[in-house]
């Protein structure tokens, strides 16, 4: 008879290991939403930003 490839504690440890891949993956895509979402807002506040200061009658001195 042939020897298993793995015994039963070392499959386990592989499924949680699995597991545990699959919830960092989760997480990792969640803060890249996150990131993109916090960079979309800086991106449209700049460009307010920039047209106010383009549409503000600049001032003599």
């Amino acid at each position: 008879m042939t020897q298993p490839f793995m015994d039963e504690s070392e499959l386990a440890k592989m499924k949680e290991l699995l597991e545990l891949a699959k919830i960092t993956e989760q997480q990792a895509q969640e803060l890249a939403n996150f990131t993109l979402a916090i960079d979309h807002k800086y991106e449209k506040r700049l460009a307010k930003l920039k047209l106010d200061k383009k549409l503000k009658p600049s001032s003599i001195e």
